[in-house]
């Protein structure tokens, strides 16, 4: 993959070896690419990337993917972004890209927990309608993508988030509207960070693939109203997993 160089965000010309992305996993090929230049040093500490503008006429993606991209880079303290100024890479990379996601989910606590709300609304949606519609061939899917994130070892998070993302987007193509497969595509995206964090507390990926089962259980069985509990059951657990992480957040920084 064609790495990251220096473009019209310092006011200098846009390389050539920027690349258009495939369409899956947009916001990680973004990420990717920008993180790979960060590490090659094509942008030094305190540096601008690329604007935001810029990121998506070169790599041919939308502002949804890049703005994400920042943000999960942010999150991890890799770069900073300068309200009316742009996004810079941070004065110790390195250091700020070990800290913890627990600091991110402070800073954007309402706003995730407000999509958090919009995200079990949809999803209990979808798992009610694939309770009435779908086919066992979809039930044995998300067997399988449960499996797989089941398999996953604990401290693969990078990995457990892709395979949990994967069993929701499945669940909203179960459903049979492709709207709403959509709209939860576009959301469980928006996810990614806090997935990181939720799912690195001892327990939790195992607690996560239980309930996943509960909610294939339901639609196989052919029970909405048993799938949409699933559902609630499970972000209500996935709830309290996000306020104890902003609740030792909180406390770190009053330390």
């Amino acid at each position: 993959m064609a790495g990251v160089s220096r473009s019209a965000g310092d006011g200098r010309e846009p390389s050539s070896s920027y690349s258009a992305l495939p369409a899956v996993s947009r916001t990680q090929q973004v990420r990717e690419q920008l993180e790979a230049a960060i590490e090659r040093g094509d942008y030094k500490p305190g540096e601008r990337l690329p604007s935001e503008r810029d990121l998506v006429e070169l790599l041919g993606v939308s502002r949804v993917s890049v703005r994400e991209a920042i943000r999960s880079l942010e999150a991890v303290g890799m770069v900073e972004v300068r309200h009316g100024l742009g996004c810079f890479v941070a004065a110790n990379p390195s250091d700020k890209y070990a800290s913890s996601f627990s600091h991110w989910l402070a800073v954007h606590r309402d706003e995730v927990l407000e999509l958090l709300k919009v995200r079990g609304a949809l999803d209990e949606l979808a798992a009610e309608s694939a309770a009435v519609s779908a086919d066992g061939s979809w039930t044995a899917r998300l067997r399988e993508l449960n499996d797989s994130f089941r398999a996953t070892p604990p401290t693969d998070i990078d990995a457990l988030v892709e395979r949990d993302v994967g069993f929701h987007d499945a669940l909203g193509e179960a459903s049979g509207s492709p709207l709403l497969a959509d709209l939860l595509r576009e959301l469980h995206e928006t996810f990614n960070e806090s997935r990181h964090a939720t799912l690195q507390p001892s327990g939790r990926p195992a607690e996560s693939a239980r309930e996943h089962d509960a909610i294939i259980d339901a639609i196989e069985r052919r029970d909405p109203a048993a799938a949409r509990a699933a559902v609630a059951a499970h972000l209500a657990s996935v709830r309290d997993s996000l306020t104890t992480l902003l609740e030792t957040a909180q406390k770190e920084d009053e330390e």
